[in-house]
């Protein structure tokens, strides 16, 4: 027997499980986010000296442990999108509660750790902070907030 499946009855159930139509559309913009800065950290080298740093040890950084979390994230949002641990709904959205709780506090700690530094309560160790290392987290945290408003749970 043949089972057709339309394109539309196969994308309702993903968009029901991460919580409506608006709650998918934050989720897939928040990994389009993520795929920017992974963008960022390993095609744009004019992207370090925008952000003032001037030696090759932040590029390190940058695309090392911390390119690695952001991939990490992107991989784990595309996992969670499309399910594929075959899960039933309601531990889908147990899973989509824990990971969004964990991406708020990440970017939560991220925009605390940027703001301190780019008023300069710590030692920036000479270095000059740019708005755009405000902006990064502040845009992930909008989008984790939105999307957790709407959210039709």
């Amino acid at each position: 027997m043949i089972i057709i499946i339309k394109i539309g009855d196969f994308m309702a159930e993903y968009i029901l499980e991460a919580g409506g139509t608006m709650a998918f559309t934050f989720h897939v913009l928040f990994m389009l986010f993520n795929l920017f800065i992974i963008y960022q950290f390993y095609f744009n080298d004019k992207f370090f000296n925008e952000l003032g740093f001037s030696n090759e040890e932040p590029k390190l950084v940058f695309r090392g442990p911390l390119g690695a979390v952001f991939l990490t994230m992107l991989l784990m949002s595309i996992l969670l999108t499309f399910d594929v641990t075959g899960n039933t709904y309601d531990e889908n959205v147990v899973q989509y509660k824990f990971w969004y709780s964990f991406l708020f506090m990440l970017m939560a700690i991220a925009l605390i750790s940027s703001v301190v530094r780019y008023f300069n309560l710590v030692n920036n160790y000479g270095i000059t902070p740019n708005i755009r290392g405000v902006i990064f987290p502040l845009v992930g945290l909008v989008l984790i907030i939105l999307r957790t408003i709407f959210e039709g749970y």
